[in-house]
């Protein structure tokens, strides 16, 4: 449906290419299932006739008009950009079984990656893997800026378009690799998100507002308790004047657990106290509710892609702080 809407917007004979592939003309019910073999086809077809960086402008297309609202509202609780990887990675994992989508590690980077197994040999298959890839392009700057251009991409074709090198001059792209990626440098996964998620008129909704007032309370109430241990759910509920029950209702709605929001906290004051060069990590481990430096340790990482050693090292060299605290 992405790809229709787009092609319909360029002029192109889009009910011609679908019938050609077998695939049907009206169909707006984006839970129809059709062949994904016969959608690939389509998609070379149309990137043949039509325009050589489909799957690129499509990606671009319904990352700015469509999925941000939808798919952003899903993430935005992630406290980094390493967060929103990962609940992204969880979310199309449990939609298509097919996909293999996920990270891989490196020394100084991740590698934001896609593939599908058996299949780079069909028709179709590099226009829709440019698409995926254009879609984690906007969800990468979304935290980072709609500026930023990653230093390394790798790509399953055997060729990269001139056109494309021109819209990147600045990345290095490498062909016929074991999967499609973005590389990204560890040292900007802790960065949180920069942008509000608006409704589809643009605006703000409010009653999402008024949730934030009220997950901002309860922020407030877990982070005065931190130093006395980890704060469990039934001291928090009591301290908001609700039961157990409610709170965790409130936070299913909006796609958020309890612990996740611990872990949110903990973070957010952690950062904040290593940024003074004079506060040992124990103690601040210790000020955010661990009893030792190793569980806390695993907590940062998990969440930021570095360690608080790293962060702070980070801070050190860059000279200015790479994110809000």
């Amino acid at each position: 449906m992405a790809f229709q809407m787009y092609l319909r917007r360029l002029g192109a004979p889009v009910d011609r290419y679908l019938r050609r592939n077998g695939l049907p003309t009206l169909c707006e019910d984006p839970d129809v299932f059709v062949p994904v073999m016969r959608v690939w086809a389509f998609f070379d077809e149309e990137s043949r006739s039509e325009d050589p960086l489909l799957g690129w402008h499509v990606g671009e297309f319904v990352g700015d008009h469509a999925l941000n609202a939808s798919l952003l509202q899903k993430i935005e609780h992630a406290p980094t950009l390493l967060g929103a990887i990962q609940k992204l990675t969880a979310l199309v994992r449990t939609e298509g079984t097919d996909i293999d989508i996920g990270i891989f590690e490196r020394r100084d980077d991740i590698l934001f990656y896609t593939h599908y197994w058996g299949r780079r040999e069909m028709p179709g298959y590099h226009v829709s893997q440019a698409y995926q890839l254009s879609v984690f392009f906007d969800l990468i700057r979304f935290f980072l800026g709609s500026k930023w251009r990653p230093e390394e991409m790798g790509l399953e074709a055997a060729q990269v378009s001139a056109e494309l090198r021109r819209r990147l001059p600045h990345t290095r792209i490498l062909v016929c690799q074991p999967f499609g990626y973005i590389a990204i440098p560890r040292k900007l996964l802790y960065h949180p998100a920069r942008q509000t998620v608006p409704t589809s008129d643009g605006a703000l909704d409010p009653a999402t507002n008024e949730y934030f007032d009220y997950l901002q309370q309860l922020r407030e109430v877990i982070k005065a308790y931190l130093s006395e241990g980890y704060v469990s759910e039934k001291l928090a509920a009591g301290l908001m004047d609700t039961s157990v029950r409610s709170l965790t209702r409130a936070l299913a709605l909006h796609g958020i657990t309890y612990g996740k929001l611990v872990d949110d906290v903990r973070f957010e004051v952690a950062k904040a106290c290593l940024r003074n060069p004079d506060a040992r990590i124990i103690d601040i481990a210790r000020s955010n509710g661990f009893r030792d430096q190793a569980n806390f340790t695993r907590m940062f990482r998990r969440i930021s892609g570095i360690t608080p050693g790293q962060f702070r090292r980070l801070l050190r060299t860059e000279g200015t702080e790479l994110g809000p605290p």
